[in-house]
């Protein structure tokens, strides 16, 4: 059972919240969102994994992990979610916090590691909390109240305070071990990695990576760290690009952002699909 329909679950912890109907409201909008949109997992997924890849910034640093990053990129990727959750979602900023949904101020939050630091002016107002793993490409999303009860006594030299932990089971999960969508690089041996990059052109590499990951989800920014040029998207398309390559191998890549591709996904079992999407079938599919 989701913790946004556990009635005990939210009695007991948000039920003496003093404006209800702000959380509330909160909660609505993402119910909203979903019904309206596609599945909220893969909407939150998608920011996460644009949000790691923009920082990580493969095809100009030749960097495929969290690890290789400095701590002042490490500290970027909570301003990028933060972007990117406000853009997805078509929120304003607050005049206190990071976002004004249905008129209510909310903090966002996100962790690579396995707490979050919460600022003085968040105390008793509610919180978006998302954490993200990359190497077990696994994430969660949810809301605190961060009252001063769930939070630790020691602040930081910025005056944050983390989250206890009997605090973090007052947390309400929207989505909980939800799917990221994989870093393929980091998880891809040596060898693998250098086949599907080694070639000098960007229609040969992302041939390669198409074929080594048949009936995988590929993003457009996985394309472009593949293609390495800037009309990335024409190594992909026919023409002389991956499309034909593999053509001749019976395969086929779908495009989310097409109509008819996107419809032939979804009956394959595909959810969340986009324009941002790429799928390698084989043809007789």
């Amino acid at each position: 059972m989701s913790e946004l329909e556990n009635t005990e679950y939210f009695n007991k912890y948000f039920s003496t919240y003093p404006d209800n109907s702000s959380l509330m409201s909160l909660i609505e909008f993402f119910k909203d969102f979903s019904d309206d949109n596609s599945d909220l997992e893969s909407i939150v997924g998608d920011i996460l994994r644009g949000s790691l890849d923009e920082v990580i910034d493969m095809p100009r640093t030749n960097r495929f992990s969290l690890d290789e990053l400095e701590k002042t990129e490490k500290t970027y990727i909570g301003t990028k979610v933060e972007i990117l959750f406000r853009d997805t979602f078509g929120l304003d900023k607050g005049d206190k916090l990071d976002l004004k949904v249905r008129g209510h101020e909310v903090d966002v939050k996100n962790t690579i590691g396995s707490n979050w630091t919460i600022p003085s002016e968040a105390l008793d107002e509610i919180c978006v909390l998302l954490q993200a793993n990359d190497n077990k490409s696994s994430f969660c999303f949810g809301l605190l109240i961060c009252r001063n009860r769930v939070l630790n006594q020691g602040k930081n030299r910025d005056g944050k305070r983390t989250i206890s932990k009997e605090g973090k089971n007052e947390i309400l999960w929207i989505v909980k071990d939800g799917a990221l969508p994989k870093n393929f690089f980091l998880h891809m041996n040596d060898d693998l990695r250098h086949e599907i990059l080694s070639p000098s052109g960007g229609a040969t590499r992302l041939a390669n990576l198409f074929r080594s990951f048949q009936g995988e989800i590929i993003t457009r920014r996985l394309v472009e760290c593949v293609a390495r040029q800037k009309d990335y998207m024409k190594r992909i398309r026919g023409n002389g690009g991956a499309r034909d390559i593999l053509a001749q191998e019976e395969l086929l890549i779908l495009w989310g952002g097409s109509i008819e591709d996107n419809k032939k996904l979804k009956s394959l079992g595909f959810k969340g699909i986009n324009a941002e999407h790429f799928v390698c079938i084989k043809n007789n599919i």
